[in-house]
């Protein structure tokens, strides 16, 4: 081995004892993140397979007519602003509004808005609202919920039908022409329900 060597050798040996200490606590910084990340990502799994069997039993629950709000109360509590919690308050929202507990349906879809998990759930949300509205006859409010639906082009024969029924209820026959043609105008598919709301409305 040449002198060249050794002395680079020597260099290293000097350099690695000096800071033996440092390279120690980066290794343990290194693995200490490893496993961090893993427990983390593992934690996650374990949380997302808890929401899931959590929210079938709210589903069995509510198809059977049994008690389910102990289930959605968990849900909101273990599993709060997740997509299972989100999920869970539309069941709820279904169930009260069957119910005619029409405060406490609003209230649950309000929730979901508040999580803004995403615009398509907001979206659903606002429109739930307003069917709601649409039932307690309160017209105006209903359609100031679907003038803040956030997908309106996604949503717009939805929303120009229900326009059309708000204003069918409302007594002006007129508008309420208009917004089912503009509905079947934008719709891709035959829809009997809705070329029967017009002809109801036609003079």
């Amino acid at each position: 081995m040449s002198s060249d060597n050794l002395d680079f050798t020597s260099k290293m040996a000097i350099w690695c004892r000096d800071n033996l200490k440092y390279i120690i606590i980066g290794v343990l910084i290194g693995i200490t993140i490893t496993l961090s990340w893993n427990y983390y990502q593992h934690s996650q799994k374990i949380k997302n397979i808890e929401a899931s069997d959590l929210y079938t039993q709210l589903i069995n629950l509510t198809s059977a007519g049994e008690e389910y709000k102990d289930i959605a109360d968990k849900i909101s509590k273990d599993h709060a602003d997740s997509i299972y919690d989100v999920l869970s308050k539309f069941i709820l929202s279904k169930q009260e509004f069957e119910n005619k507990n029409y405060e406490e349906a609003k209230a649950q879809l309000e929730d979901i808005i508040s999580i803004n998990i995403n615009e398509t759930y907001n979206s659903l949300a606002k429109i739930k609202i307003s069917l709601i509205n649409i039932e307690e006859k309160k017209y105006d409010e209903a359609l100031v919920q679907l003038e803040n639906v956030d997908l309106k082009d996604a949503f717009k024969p939805v929303l120009l039908e229900l326009k059309g029924d708000i204003y069918k209820f409302k007594g002006d026959k007129e508008k309420s022409l208009n917004f089912y043609n503009e509905a079947l105008s934008s719709s891709s598919v035959d829809n009997e329900n809705l070329l029967m709301k017009k002809n109801s409305v036609k003079k």
